[in-house]
């Protein structure tokens, strides 16, 4: 369906929506909503960026680096840290936070480039970018792979301990990797594989411990296996474009049918730390507050 010359439908375009993807289909449906529809795309790049992700995208570039630029970790570090200095955190908790990964970052990088050398020799590319389209779909998957060598794709996830205040200051606890693979990487894997023509890898890793999982130890990662949880992807996004087509361009219909959690919004859970009072405002209105 990928060489099929098609275009997103109007149950998207009503709504300004141009593609989707694994990460957005992650989201719960209330953030989902709020952050797609309510927010513009320029409100959305102003949002608190937490420290978790903002620590996994910096180990994440760097360990490309050192993957597709042959930039040796003593280079790369620098280009870290002074990103962590220039963070500006909402208080002194995620503060601490990104100071305590920046901490372990070193080790979680030479964690990934020796799981992926172990593997794959070859010449590296990172971020690449494809699309896809399924015929069950009106609009196309945007998708960008980590890393790839000559024979696998390579997914990183950093797995990063709480932090917790003690008597001495701030602490971070120690992550523990089983054999565990959550199923929204599967489906992410699961989709970069009908893009992709070679060999999957998911990498999990933190400061002490790495597991490569790939399909020569892992059942799920073989393609027969594979296909359950792309039909489940896409399953979620019919579901919401379902969603998308009962609303018809009217983003008070839409709100008629997706039930936010105003219980978190008042706790600012983790998906809603720090939203400017006049964005909640305009998610209000749609629901007659």
């Amino acid at each position: 369906m990928d060489n099929e010359l098609r275009s997103t439908s109007d149950v998207y375009k009503n709504f300004g929506l141009k593609n989707t993807s694994v990460s957005e289909n992650k989201l719960p449906d209330d953030v989902r909503f709020f952050q797609k529809i309510v927010l513009t795309k320029e409100e959305k790049s102003k949002l608190y960026i937490n420290p978790s992700f903002l620590m996994g995208t910096l180990i994440h570039d760097a360990a490309q680096s050192m993957l597709t630029k042959n930039i040796p970790i003593i280079d790369v570090m620098p280009i870290l840290e002074k990103k962590v200095k220039a963070y500006k955190a909402k208080d002194e908790k995620d503060k601490a936070k990104v100071e305590l990964i920046a901490k372990q970052a070193e080790s979680i990088i030479k964690n990934f480039v020796g799981e992926v050398l172990k593997l794959d020799a070859g010449t590296f590319k990172a971020e690449t970018e494809y699309t896809h389209w399924d015929h069950h779909i009106e609009t196309f998957f945007r998708c960008f792979v980590d890393l790839e060598g000559k024979d696998y794709f390579f997914d990183f996830k950093n797995l990063f301990g709480s932090v917790r205040k003690n008597k001495s200051g701030y602490a971070i606890s120690k992550r523990k990797i089983d054999n565990h693979i959550y199923t929204s990487d599967l489906m992410q894997i699961a989709l970069y594989s009908r893009c992709v023509k070679k060999k999957p890898c998911l990498i999990y890793a933190t400061e002490d411990e790495v597991m490569a999982f790939h399909e020569d130890n892992t059942p799920e990662l073989r393609q027969d296996n594979l296909i359950k949880y792309y039909d489940e992807l896409i399953l979620y996004q019919k579901i919401w474009e379902n969603k998308l087509r009962y609303a018809n361009g009217d983003i008070k219909k839409l709100a008629s049918i997706i039930k936010t959690d105003f219980s978190s919004i008042r706790k600012q859970d983790f998906w809603w730390q720090d939203i400017p009072k006049e964005y909640l405002d305009r998610l209000y209105k749609y629901y007659g507050k």
